[in-house]
């Protein structure tokens, strides 16, 4: 029995069946889409973060009200260029590092095949983005993100 299963597996990776790998070219598109976004967001670009994400993008984070009870916050696609336009000016109020330059760092932790899991962090806002990616037609485009503040140094 033991030989059949080992038989199964050689027939299997032989049969043309494959799993796609990571390439450098999605690599690279998975990181431009996270910049996209981001750096779209933070420099008023609206056209530059529709190129990164999906029209259909779910955003999300957890809330707080007075009470201390969470809840989920939701913004759509949509809602997210309208606020994108409004950091033209800059992003008011939110800089916490007035005196650094914006850095993103983009960390890819899984690509599957045309499936992807990214993270975003800047300290200049101070929030993070789990980003999850799918490629689309060809381009790889964020459809969930998930983000919080980073936790404030004391």
């Amino acid at each position: 029995m033991k030989n059949f299963g080992i038989l199964i597996l050689v027939a299997y990776v032989f049969s043309g069946t494959h799993l796609k790998a990571q390439t450098k070219q999605d690599s690279t598109a998975i990181e431009k889409a996270c910049r996209d976004y981001v750096e779209g967001w933070a420099t008023g670009d609206a056209d530059r973060v529709a190129r990164g994400v999906s029209p259909e993008l779910v955003k999300r984070t957890v809330g707080q009200d007075k009470e201390g009870v969470c809840y989920t916050n939701n913004m759509s696609a949509s809602l997210l260029l309208i606020a994108t336009k409004g950091n033209k000016e800059g992003v008011r109020g939110k800089d916490l590092e007035p005196d650094k330059p914006f850095r993103l760092d983009v960390h890819i932790y899984d690509v599957s095949g045309d499936y992807a899991l990214a993270k975003t962090v800047n300290t200049k806002y101070g929030f993070f983005d789990y980003c999850e990616l799918a490629k689309f037609n060809g381009e790889w485009k964020i459809i969930n993100v998930l983000w919080g503040w980073l936790p404030q140094k004391k």
